[in-house]
Parts: C-alpha cells; structure tokens; sequence
C-alpha cells in the first residue's frame, strides 16, 4: 500500500508519504554492496518518482512539475548507459533461443560478443568513476527540498484529474499518430506514453480495486508488446553500426526481427484501441467516479 494512494488518507498526506517512500528507497538502493544492482533499481525508482510526479502536474503547477522531473531526471541519466545496453542483450539472447541457428546463429553471437565487451567498459566506467554512488547520495539530499515546494490543496480527485486527463490524452494522440504512420520513432514514443498512464494507474489502484487492477494488467500488457518492440528497433540500429561482415546472416536476422516487430504491433494496436476508447474527459469522469463511490464505503464503514 505504501507506494500507492490509500483513499482513506487525505491528498496531501499520500503524496508526502510517498514522495518520502521513493526518496528512502532510492537511497536505500543506492547503499547496496553491489554497485551494478544499486544502479539499476535506483535508476527504475527514479522513474517512477517522476511518473509520481506527473500524476499531480494539475495540483502543483506547471513549473513544479518541471523543476521535479528534471531533477531527478538529470540524475537518472548519470546512470543510465549499462542499462541500455543489458537490455540490448536480453533482446539478443531472446532471439538466439528462438531463432535456426544455421541461418544467422554466427552474426548472433558475434552480437552478444559486442554488446557485453560494451557492457562491461561502461560498467568499468561508472564504477570507476570516483565515488560515483557517493555522488548519487549526494545529489538526492536535495529531494526534500523539491519536495518541499509542493503545495497541495485539494483533498478530493480533483487533486490528480488534470494530471491523468494529459496523460491520457497524450497516451491517446500518441496511439493515433503510431498507428496512422507506424514508424519507430511514433511507436517508442506511444511506449513511452503508455508507461506514464500504466505508473498512474498503479498509484491510484486502490481508489476501486477490482477495475483498476484489470486497467493495470492491461497497461502493462500494452507496455510489454511495445516495449519489446522497442527493444528490437533499438539492436537493429544498433547491429547496423557494427557493420556485419556476413551478409546474407544478416539479412536473416533483421528478417526475423521485421517479423517479430510486426507481429508486437499487431498486438499492441487493437490493446491500446480498447484501453484508449473513451476520451480524456470521460476516462477521468469514470475514476472520479471510481474515487467518489470508495469514499461513500468509507464513510458508511
């Protein structure tokens, strides 16, 4: 419950609660022994702190907003290059399980060499750079201070309505635009949209579980099919730069990958139809709603 909004307290009393959760966990992550690991889940909570963010854009104002997902962004993005690469390989190893081995099983792996000679200079890199989780620390005292100037006022849905009506709406245009010009960059950029509305749904899951819950289940569904279509996209650049010398290999495996692709998409298009059906009016109409009905069962109780 700690990380999601608990109908019974008030709005205000939730976003401190969980700004200060993040912040604890971040730091929490970043004392790790392992140093690969404090890297990487303080890098995803990070990113949800700023979808947290998000959420409330309506409530504290533009410049606010801004100013908190900036902050932690410009952290974020000191640590971000291994993570990149990690999941060009999990992408690879994917493919290598599924794929003949006779048709581009060499090209595959002369890939996977590549990427984890890469990995591992850049890991080099960031733990060698002095003090550099020290650093991370350091930056993050600032938090409660960005935290600070949140002033929140509204103690009802109204709180989070404009937040998610952007999102939504955004999320919405986003599927409209990929679908009409499927290109990668429409595709990465209704990936990206989807994920801020998945992370917001989460954080209000509770306001009417059962619904919600289903939305959620949904969104990450929606999230993974564009997600690993995404993935695919970005090792293909990728491997084009590496200048395969095998050709016809070559010609397999991005073969095999076009396919991959088309068939994520294919899923994804009529997913985001049913999730994005309504407008961004009436989709917040029906979790106010959601909001209004809860707080009736908490008062008769």
């Amino acid at each position: 419950m700690s990380l999601r909004i608990d109908p019974k307290e008030t709005v205000p009393s939730n976003a401190e609660r969980i700004l200060q959760s993040f912040l604890d966990e971040c730091r929490a992550s970043l004392q790790n022994d392992d140093p690969h690991q404090a890297i990487h889940e303080a890098r995803k909570t990070m990113k949800k702190m700023r979808a947290f963010s998000r959420l409330f854009r309506g409530e504290i104002g533009n410049k606010k907003y801004r100013s908190t997902n900036k902050y932690y962004r410009d952290i974020a993005r000191k640590i971000s290059g291994e993570r990149d690469v990690s999941a060009m390989l999990d992408t690879v190893n994917k493919i290598n399980e599924e794929v003949d081995q006779a048709l581009c099983g060499q090209t595959i792996q002369h890939i996977k060499n590549h990427l984890t000679s890469r990995k591992a200079a850049i890991s080099r890199i960031q733990i060698n750079q002095e003090k550099l989780l020290d650093k991370l620390l350091e930056d993050l005292k600032e938090g409660e201070t960005v935290h600070a100037r949140w002033k929140i006022k509204n103690d009802d849905f109204s709180a989070f309505s404009k937040g998610i009506a952007i999102t939504y709406g955004k999320c919405q245009k986003a599927m409209k635009k990929a679908i009409k010009k499927p290109t990668t960059e429409n595709f990465h950029e209704w990936r990206k949209r989807s994920k801020y509305l998945r992370y917001e749904i989460g954080f209000l899951r509770h306001i009417w579980k059962k619904p919600m819950k289903a939305l959620e289940k949904e969104l990450h569904q929606l999230t993974d099919y564009l997600g690993e279509d995404h993935d695919l996209a970005v090792l293909r650049t990728y491997a084009e730069s590496m200048n395969l010398e095998n050709k016809d290999e070559e010609a397999a495996l991005f073969s095999i990958m076009s396919e991959k692709r088309k068939k994520l998409q294919s899923l994804a298009k009529p997913l985001g139809k049913k999730i994005l059906s309504e407008s961004p009016e009436q989709f917040v109409a029906r979790l106010s709603d959601y909001w209004k009905q809860k707080h009736k069962e908490i008062t008769i109780d």
